[in-house]
């Protein structure tokens, strides 16, 4: 803490202290019986303080102190807030500061709401309903001062501007004044010092009355938190699904929200705006899967298809309901501020607030996981987003600061909640039967430069270097990070998971090296029974390989080389290949289909990935045309009906040309996995006998030769 925000404290606390001393000699004792009895009743509101949907904490506690300054006088209202702090605070060592700085608070608080009582023409202990206006000055009085003394503190601890804390403070407050300064008048007006019996049945009804209060703000609160859970629980499925960042909704929900309460909506339009948040990414559900894995950029139809997912979305969500709004915000939250975006096309402020708000909080996280700075942000202001709202969003915290800000306990109170809870978490990890099933095989905790165990025994790891980088990286983040490594010397491989928990970070090892081993050894099952049905049904002339088989492939000679990038290259790859062929005593239509099929196979590289290559080889008169790209591979279970079937195309096969390749060329062998795909066509450029022989393969139709 810094050394003036300390002096403040104790200057407060010194200063209520000294006026607390001068009133309490001037307590009338007679009055003490009814002073304590209302001050317990004031002070166990205090404790059990009511939480309002946004998130304000009111008390009840205050309006029993201005009633006892109205019909008593100052020195009672002091002793008032005196019993308020000593029931409400707990004496402890690490809480006695807070005791003493806040009863200090309360003290000059109170003392100056008495005296601006009596400024404008108020007499403590004579209270009518000419007196309301005066009351209603004091306790404008009190709230203001109290906003003021307590915004220096706040601002500080937030790095906040302090006018601006103030002003926030006072907005928030307005409600809770407006139901203090009701209570306290009506009470006022009840009390009689020779009757005093209809005084405290109101005071019991409004005791009673906030207690009912905070049970059902309470279990308001509790229901939204566990429909906010469960929401974001769904959007967590639909992100491990399609590969997306997890936690990429929760935290987009959250800024959301913390953008619409700072724009100071209604609590209706702010609450519409989280859901619609963190759920603006349900209809990518729909879709199919491998449009979210592909290397490479989206064709047309794969984003016209990725495209449908906000109004998927939508309409999803507007079947839930009360939803509706939030459903109308999904619907257009890719809309741009410059009409560029989808589905309308809409722009400015024809676009819904809620939606431009989701869109800038979904910039927002994208940008700062990406690890860009507030600059690539702001450069989005009146093309993707709202300029004003991209103003708010900057004025909130630095990018790279509010998310981790978000993850982390605002008290400390809740950083020692959130300890016993990963403690007990810790407890249950360990006692886990289904992380052993899981092949858990080593949990530990990184914390100043070692990993320890749960028993706090200080052991060595795998991959220590590399995992040391990860838990920084987690640290840093304030978020989980995954890896998969493999050890060097036992050759084993670790799905590691790091989950930071304040300066600490837990590690789970799970070996999945049998794992792997097992997937392998299945995944060459089914490619070589793919492999077997496609060369038997296409008669050889289609070969499913692996990629280290296609370089036994490049012999002879190599003629050239060409990128794939562009259209343009289409053109070029096709012209290299007339170069060959024009050398070449073959008739018009060879040539023709030979240049054609060429064609087919540099455009499925533009289709499919971001660049390509073609080579050429010859080995005597066979041509070989080498096509491979960078995309993300075809799927085994597409293979059959993307290589044989006349017309078939998708979004993740070769496409139509497939079948045309198999008409017009001798052979074609075809590698394809997740790092890419090749395809090697092949032309015997004169008539030769049905066997061709090459340095390192010959047809598997002579020699009953297969690729392995």
């Amino acid at each position: 803490m810094p050394r003036y925000l300390k002096t403040y404290i104790y200057l407060v606390t010194i200063t209520g202290m000294a006026v607390l001393s001068f009133f309490l000699l001037r307590i009338e004792i007679s009055f003490l019986p009814a002073i304590l009895s209302i001050g317990i009743i004031a002070g166990v509101l205090e404790k059990f303080d009511i939480e309002l949907p946004n998130g304000t904490i009111f008390s009840g506690s205050t309006i029993f102190a201005f009633v006892v300054m109205a019909v008593y006088g100052i020195p009672e209202a002091v002793v008032i807030e005196i019993i308020i702090s000593l029931v409400s605070i707990p004496l402890i060592k690490s809480e006695r500061i807070k005791f003493l700085y806040n009863t200090s608070q309360y003290i000059i608080c109170i003392v100056a709401a008495g005296y601006a009582y009596v400024w404008v023409g108020g007499v403590p202990g004579d209270f009518h309903w000419s007196d309301i206006p005066r009351l209603l000055f004091a306790i404008a009085v009190d709230s203001l001062l109290n906003f003021t003394l307590l915004s220096v503190i706040i601002s500080r601890l937030s790095e906040r501007k302090y006018f601006a804390t103030w002003i926030e403070m006072v907005q928030d407050g307005v409600f809770i004044y407006l139901v203090s300064s009701l209570l306290s008048v009506r009470l006022a007006l009840s009390y009689e010092p020779h009757d005093q019996l209809q005084f405290w049945i109101e005071a019991l009804f409004v005791f009673v009355a906030f207690l009912a209060l905070r049970y059902a703000f309470a279990l308001f609160i509790n229901l939204r938190k566990t429909y906010l859970t469960t929401m974001e629980s769904l959007t967590q499925l639909t992100e491990n699904k399609l590969s997306i960042s997890g936690g990429h909704a929760t935290r987009v929900g959250r800024i959301a929200r913390k953008m619409a309460e700072k724009m100071k909506l209604s609590q209706d339009e702010i609450d519409a705006i989280h859901y619609a948040a963190l759920l603006h990414d349900l209809g990518k559900a729909y879709l199919e899967e491998k449009i979210f894995q592909k290397r490479g950029p989206l064709t047309l139809e794969e984003e016209r298809e990725y495209r449908k997912h906000a109004e998927i979305g939508a309409d999803m969500v507007k079947e839930i309901n009360g939803l509706a709004k939030a459903a109308e915000y999904i619907r257009y939250h890719h809309e741009c501020w410059d009409g560029t975006g989808f589905p309308a096309g809409i722009s400015g402020e024809r676009i819904p607030l809620g939606a431009r708000i989701i869109a800038a909080a979904d910039q927002y996280d994208h940008i700062f996981y990406k690890k860009k700075t507030p600059a690539d942000f702001a450069a989005l202001a009146g093309t993707k987003l709202d300029p004003q709202v991209v103003e708010i969003v900057l004025g909130i915290a630095d990018l790279q600061e509010e998310p981790r800000e978000m993850a982390m306990p605002a008290t400390i109170e809740e950083k020692l909640i959130e300890n016993l809870v990963i403690s007990e978490a810790r407890k249950r990890v360990y006692q886990s039967q289904l992380l052993d099933k899981f092949g858990a095989s080593l949990i530990v905790h990184y914390n100043n430069g070692e990993f320890r165990n749960e028993a706090g025994d200080s052991i060595d790891i795998p991959c220590r270097e590399q995992v040391i980088t990860l838990v920084e990286k987690a640290r840093i983040q304030q978020g989980g990070v995954r890896e998969i490594l493999e050890e060097a010397q036992s050759g084993k491989i670790y799905d590691i998971y790091c989950v930071p928990t304040g300066d600490e970070v837990s590690v789970i090892f799970f070996d999945v090296t049998d794992i792997l081993e097992y997937e392998k050894k299945q995944e060459e099952r089914v490619r070589n029974l793919y492999r077997e049905v496609i060369y038997s049904v296409t008669q050889g002339k289609l070969l499913l390989v692996e990629q280290k088989e296609i370089e036994l492939l490049k012999t002879g000679v190599h003629i050239s080389s060409h990128p794939i990038l562009a259209k343009t290259d289409v053109a070029n790859c096709r012209r290299q290949v007339q170069e060959v062929l024009e050398s070449r005593p073959l008739p018009p239509k060879v040539r023709y289909n030979i240049l054609l099929g060429t064609s087919e196979a540099v455009t499925n590289v533009l289709k499919h990935a971001t660049e390509g290559q073609m080579s050429l080889y010859m080995v005597g008169d066979l041509l070989r045309i080498f096509v491979s790209d960078n995309g993300s591979g075809i799927d085994l279970s597409e293979l059959p009906r993307t290589t044989l079937m006349a017309g078939y195309s998708t979004k993740h096969s070769v496409g139509w040309g497939f079948s045309l390749l198999l008409k017009t060329m001798d052979r074609i062998v075809l590698s394809t996995g997740p790092r890419g795909t090749t395809i090697v066509l092949e032309i015997k450029l004169v008539d030769t006998p049905e066997k061709v022989v090459t340095n390192n393969i010959t047809t598997l139709k002579e020699e009953n030769v297969r690729y392995a």
